[in-house]
Parts: C-alpha cells; sequence; structure tokens
C-alpha cells in the first residue's frame, strides 16, 4: 500500500508522516557493489571528520562562534582522486595521487600538501599535513558512507555547485535550478546513509533550508533559516526568495510514500527525489 507524503512549511502545522580512483589504476569501484572487505583506497575514499588537531590552522578549528554558521572541518577523497577540504564550511576542492601512506596534494588555487597517514584503524585514522611550513596532525573519524557511483557523491563539484555563491543576483529560473540542486545534494546524502548501518543523518555544518524528522519534512521559517543556506545565494533577500520558492513546491504538491520501505532514510531519499523531478 502506498500512501500521500504531504511537506508543510514552517508556518503551518506538520503533519504525521513517515517521511578516487587513482588516475591510470586499476582500483575501480564505480558502477560496482560495495564489497564488504575495502581496499586501502576505497577505504580512504569517504567523509573523514576533525575531532582534534595538533598545530592547527584555522580550517581545522570547529568554529561556531558565529551564531547560525558552524563550521565542522573534515575531508573528501573521492574516488576519481579529486578531494575536498572541509566540505561542511569552506570548502577547497584539489587533486590527490595516493602512494601506500603517502597522498600528494594539489589544491585548486595551485598550493600544494602532503598527507602522511600515521594510523588507521577501524574507523579512525591520525594524518599528518604539510603544507609549506605548516605541519597539522589530525585525529579524523570516518562516516562509513561509501559512493560507489561517483555521479551520486553529494560532495563533488557538481553535485556541491549550488553551494558556491553566484557574483550576480539570479532570475526566477536560475533560483530554481540551485534549489532542485540542493534537493539533489540532500538526496544523495540520505541515499548513502540509507545504505549504511546509520538510524540518522549527521547535518552538522551543512548549509540547509530544511528541518528533518523520522516521518516528515519542514522547511525553515524566514525569521529561522540557516545562515550557511542564506550565504548561498547573492543576497539575503535571493535566499528568501528561494525559501518561498521551495515551500510553494512543497505545499502545492503530492508526493509518494512508500510505507512499505521499512528505512526511513530511503523513503526520505526517494521522496526528495520526487520533489526533485517535480521542480
Amino acid at each position: 500500500m502506498r500512501m500521500k507524503f504531504f511537506l508543510l512549511s514552517a508556518a503551518a502545522s506538520l503533519l504525521a508522516l513517515s517521511c578516487s580512483q587513482q588516475s591510470g589504476g586499476s582500483d575501480t569501484i564505480a558502477d560496482e557493489k560495495i564489497p564488504v572487505r575495502k581496499s586501502p583506497f576505497q577505504k580512504l575514499c569517504q567523509y573523514w571528520m576533525v575531532t582534534d588537531a595538533a598545530s592547527p590552522t584555522f580550517r581545522d578549528i570547529d568554529d561556531d562562534v558565529i551564531k547560525g554558521v558552524h563550521n565542522l572541518p573534515g575531508i573528501v577523497f573521492m574516488t576519481d582522486s579529486v578531494f575536498v577540504e572541509n566540505p561542511r564550511a569552506s570548502m577547497r576542492y584539489g587533486h590527490f595521487t595516493y602512494r601506500g601512506k603517502t597522498i600528494d596534494a594539489r589544491f585548486d588555487d595551485g598550493t600544494r600538501a602532503e598527507y602522511s597517514i600515521d594510523e588507521i584503524e577501524g574507523d579512525t585514522m591520525v594524518m599528518r599535513r604539510s603544507e609549506g611550513r605548516q605541519v597539522t596532525t589530525l585525529y579524523l573519524k570516518g562516516d562509513q558512507l561509501f559512493w560507489p557511483d561517483l555521479a551520486h557523491n553529494p560532495y563533488t563539484r557538481e553535485n556541491s555547485k549550488w553551494r558556491f555563491r553566484p557574483s550576480r543576483p539570479e532570475s526566477a529560473g536560475e533560483l530554481k535550478e540551485r534549489l532542485k540542486e540542493c534537493v539533489r545534494f540532500y538526496e544523495y546524502l540520505f541515499q548513502a546513509n540509507a545504505r549504511s548501518e546509520s538510524t540518522e543523518v549527521d547535518f552538522d555544518g551543512l548549509p540547509t533550508c530544511f528541518k528533518w524528522y523520522e516521518g516528515g519534512i519542514l522547511v525553515q521559517g524566514p525569521s529561522h533559516l540557516d545562515r550557511k543556506w542564506i550565504d548561498c545565494f547573492y543576497s539575503e533577500e535571493q535566499a528568501m526568495q528561494a525559501r518561498q520558492m521551495i515551500e510553494d513546491q512543497l505545499v502545492n504538491n503530492k508526493y509518494d510514500w512508500d510505507t512499505t520501505q521499512s528505512n526511513w532514510l530511503q523513503q526520505t531519499a526517494d521522496v526528495l527525489r520526487q520533489i526533485h523531478d517535480k521542480m
């Protein structure tokens, strides 16, 4: 049996709903099911959260000084040898090569760094980053989320481009496309969590206009709109315009909620896909 899934804005009541591969390497995992045993390269390609750091730079510090803006340090290595530093803060992309316990990194701004894996055990890793004269020891925890299909990795440049503030005001059509990319980003994030053993999703530090529940999705009200999400737009006025667009989209449409699906994370991902396709 299937039931209709309604999504309401913050101004309304919430219904009770069940809501890299190395260049030239042979370690290809794209379009394959995730194996039970992962090679060192496959294990590297996940989201790593910085839990502590010795001799940190400003990028390695968990910073929530500014109300509503939480910069959470971390790093994601991807199967196409692209990586992003601080995907939940000020994103910095680059390319990497992986040899044994050494990772050579070249950032898009032309700077370079070398990461040396000192220790990796279970879902924890200790890594030293040498960048110029700065040597930082990073203590990291992996989230056990893997994307065998790179196209569905939310942290790729393509899937994260909605987070980069435009240099000029956007038209209604361009705002709609940015919103669609935002919805798709979270669809892919929920998909990965649904495949894992996770029972909840960590959204800390990610820009969003949504409030997530096991059983529903809510759009944040104008006075509570996430500051980091607002900063993805040219101006606060455009962010409010986009918020109204997604509210209208959710209130004026109905979405199928598959009650035969027991995993609420997959249920939510399926509804997000429908939202994206109807926009």
